[in-house]
C-alpha cells in the first residue's frame, strides 16, 4: 500500500511543472523609454520563443578566430566548416536534457537543438507560467508599434547556468531598420547622375572613381548576402531600372532570394531593400548576390486581437545561416538598435553568432547608425538604467567585437565625416586587443572632453566608413535620394566582395572576419578622414582626427591599395 502511494506521488510529481525555486534571469530597471503599458497581453497570443542554451568552448572559438583572421599568423585564412563550429560549440548533452525536462514538466515539447537554440511555440499564459512573469502589451507612440513583452523573467535555479537567453521577453527594441532619410530626386539632378565625381548625388560610377575600383570580378566562386527583415521588399524591376539608368550592367542582372521562416519578397520595392540590392549589384556584378528576407514584423501575429508580431526575426536569420553548409563570404546588414535597448544576455548571444560566422570565413558588415553620438537615430540621450543621466548612446550590433561597423562620410576631395554617422564606445564590450591601441590613441588626443558621457574602455564604433548621403536609387519606378549609414554598409560590403572575388581567383581563402586585418596591415589601404564630427546630445559630438576616430573609424576604402595588400 505504502509502495503504491509512493509510486502515485512520484507519477504526480513527474507530471507537474518543475517545482524549483525560480531565479530571475534578466530584469529591466524600468520600462524602456518611449514605451507605455496598454494592458495585459491576450492569454491565447501565440509566441515563437527562442531558448538559447549555454554553448561550450566559446573561448577556444574566439582564440581560433583571432588567429585565422590575423595576416601575420600561420593559421591566417584557415576557416572552419559549419560542422566543425557546431561540434566545438554545441551545448552539453546534460544541459539540453535538463532544459527539455523543464519544458516537458510544463507540457511543452521541444525539438532538436539548432545552433545552440531550442525553439518552442506557446501561448502568453503558458509563457507566464513557465517563466514566472507577466506579459503586457506596450505601445511606442513615436513608432506607432505594439509589442507583447515583460520587464523580467525567471528560470529554475538549476538551469541558471545552462540558459544564455530567452526571447521574446525583455527585448523591446526590434533590432530594426536604421531608417535612411529619403528625398525625391530634383529634376535638375538627372544631368549629373552618372558623373564620375560624387557631387550633388552619389551613384555607382562616382563610388568606383572615389574608391579606386578598376576591377572586373571573375564571379562564380563567391557571393554577397544582403539581410532583410520587417517587411522590406527588394524589387527586381526597380533593380532593372536602376541598372539601365546608372550603370553599363545588363538590366537582366538580378539577385536570388532566400525566404527565411516564411518570409515574403512580394509587392512593391521598399527603400532599404532596393538601396541595398541596387548598390551591391552595381558594385559587384557578376558576383552572385543573395537577398535574405526573414518573416516577422516585431512585434506580433495579429491573432487574438493584438496588432503586431512577437516573433524575433534577427535570431531567425542568424540561425538560418548557421544551419547552412554554404553561406556568402560577405554579408551586409543595415539593422540594429541602441545598445542599451538590447538586453545584455541577448546581445551576448547574438554577438556569439557573429563570431561563429567569422570563424566560417564570413565578413559581416553592419551600419553604425544615423544619430551621431545620440544613437541609431536622434534620441534624448537618457540612460535607461533608472538614473536618467545623460550619456552618449552606442549602437548594437555595431558594438559587437566580431562585426565590422561602418560609419558615414560625405563629399569628395577630400571626404569628410557625415554628421549623421553614429559612433562612440560600447558600454557592453571592452575594446578588443586588435583595436585597443587605436582607441587609446584617440582618447589621448581629446583628454577630458565629454568625460562621464561615454565608456573610455569600451569597444570603439565604427571600424571603417563609406559615403552616406544622397545615394541615387530607383524605388517604385521613381528616382529618389537616400541618406544614412544604410548606404555605407552595402557600399563597403561591395568593396569587400570584390576583394574576396580577387582572392578566390588567386586560389586564396576569403578574408573572413576583417577587423584584425584592417587594424594592422589593412590600414595602409584606407583613406584617413580627418575632418567633420557627429553631433548629438546637445554637443558637437566626437571629431574625426588622424588615425582611428569614433566617427569614421579607420577611414574609407582604396580598393586598388587593398587589393595589393590582400
Amino acid at each position: 500500500m505504502r509502495g503504491a502511494l509512493l509510486s502515485v506521488l512520484a507519477t504526480l510529481a513527474a507530471a507537474s511543472p518543475m517545482q524549483q525555486d525560480l531565479v530571475v534571469k534578466h530584469a529591466l530597471p524600468a520600462v524602456p523609454a518611449g514605451w507605455q503599458v496598454k494592458g495585459a497581453a491576450p492569454p491565447a497570443l501565440k509566441i515563437d520563443m527562442h531558448i538559447g542554451l549555454k554553448e561550450q568552448n566559446l573561448d577556444q572559438l574566439q582564440k581560433r578566430l583571432l588567429a585565422m583572421s590575423d595576416p601575420a599568423h600561420a593559421d591566417y585564412g584557415k576557416h572552419m566548416s559549419r560542422a566543425e563550429v557546431e561540434a566545438l560549440t554545441a551545448p552539453a548533452d546534460a544541459s539540453v536534457a535538463a532544459v527539455k525536462a523543464w519544458l516537458a514538466s510544463h507540457g511543452i515539447t521541444a525539438g532538436d537543438v539548432s545552433n545552440g537554440f531550442l525553439k518552442i511555440s506557446l501561448t502568453t499564459s503558458e509563457a507566464e507560467k513557465l517563466l514566472g512573469t507577466k506579459y503586457n502589451v506596450y505601445h511606442h507612440e513615436e513608432k506607432d508599434t505594439f509589442t507583447a513583452r515583460t520587464t523580467q523573467y525567471s528560470v529554475p535555479a538549476s538551469l541558471q547556468d545552462k540558459i544564455s537567453t530567452i526571447q521574446p521577453t525583455t527585448l523591446f527594441g526590434d533590432m530594426g531598420l536604421i531608417k535612411p532619410v529619403v528625398a525625391p530626386m530634383p529634376e535638375n539632378a538627372a544631368s549629373v547622375s552618372t558623373r564620375a565625381s560624387c557631387g550633388f548625388s552619389v551613384n555607382p560610377s562616382c563610388l568606383k572613381s572615389l574608391y579606386n575600383v578598376n576591377y572586373t570580378p571573375k564571379g562564380g566562386k563567391t557571393s554577397i548576402g544582403i539581410a532583410g527583415y520587417l517587411g522590406e521588399v527588394a524589387s527586381k524591376s526597380d533593380l532593372s531600372s536602376f541598372l539601365r539608368s546608372y550603370t553599363q550592367i545588363p538590366s537582366s542582372a538580378t539577385f536570388s532570394v532566400e525566404l527565411v521562416n516564411g518570409g515574403s519578397n512580394s509587392g512593391s520595392g521598399t527603400i532599404e531593400a532596393d538601396l541595398d540590392t541596387q548598390y551591391a549589384m552595381a558594385l559587384t556584378y557578376p558576383i552572385s548576390n543573395v537577398y535574405y528576407e526573414t518573416a516577422g514584423q516585431p512585434p506580433f501575429n495579429p491573432d487574438d486581437g493584438t496588432p503586431s508580431n512577437t516573433n524575433e526575426p534577427y535570431l531567425e536569420w542568424l540561425n538560418y545561416l548557421a544551419g547552412k553548409d554554404s553561406v556568402p563570404q560577405t554579408m551586409s546588414s543595415s539593422y540594429g538598435d541602441n545598445e542599451q535597448t538590447v538586453p545584455r544576455d541577448y546581445a551576448d548571444t547574438v554577438c556569439n553568432q557573429f563570431m561563429k560566422l567569422g570563424a566560417r570565413g564570413v565578413s559581416v558588415l553592419v551600419s553604425s547608425g544615423d544619430g551621431g553620438v545620440s544613437g541609431g537615430q536622434n534620441s534624448d540621450c537618457q540612460s535607461n538604467d533608472g538614473s536618467g543621466r545623460t550619456m552618449f548612446i552606442p549602437t548594437f550590433p555595431a558594438s559587437c567585437p566580431w562585426v565590422t561597423a561602418v560609419g558615414g562620410t560625405t563629399g569628395s576631395g577630400p571626404e569628410r565625416a557625415a554628421s549623421l554617422s553614429s559612433g562612440g564606445f560600447s558600454n557592453y564590450y571592452t575594446a578588443p586587443d586588435y583595436q585597443s591601441s587605436s582607441t587609446s590613441a584617440y582618447l589621448s588626443k581629446i583628454g577630458n572632453q565629454y568625460s562621464g558621457m561615454y565608456n573610455p574602455k569600451g569597444r570603439g564604433i565604427p571600424d571603417i566608413a563609406a559615403q552616406a548621403q544622397n545615394f541615387a536609387i530607383v524605388q517604385g519606378g521613381s528616382q529618389n535620394l537616400v541618406s544614412g549609414t544604410s548606404c555605407s554598409a552595402p557600399t563597403f560590403a561591395g568593396i569587400v566582395a570584390l576583394l574576396n572575388d580577387y582572392r578566390a581567383s588567386q586560389g586564396k581563402a576569403p578574408l573572413g572576419f576583417l577587423n584584425p586585418f584592417l587594424y594592422s596591415k589593412g590600414i595602409q589601404g584606407l583613406n584617413d578622414i580627418t575632418s567633420g564630427n557627429n553631433p548629438g546630445c546637445n554637443t558637437n559630438g566626437f571629431s574625426a582626427k588622424t588615425g582611428w576616430d569614433p566617427v569614421t573609424g579607420l577611414g574609407t576604402p582604396n580598393f586598388g591599395s587593398l587589393k595589393n595588400l590582400v
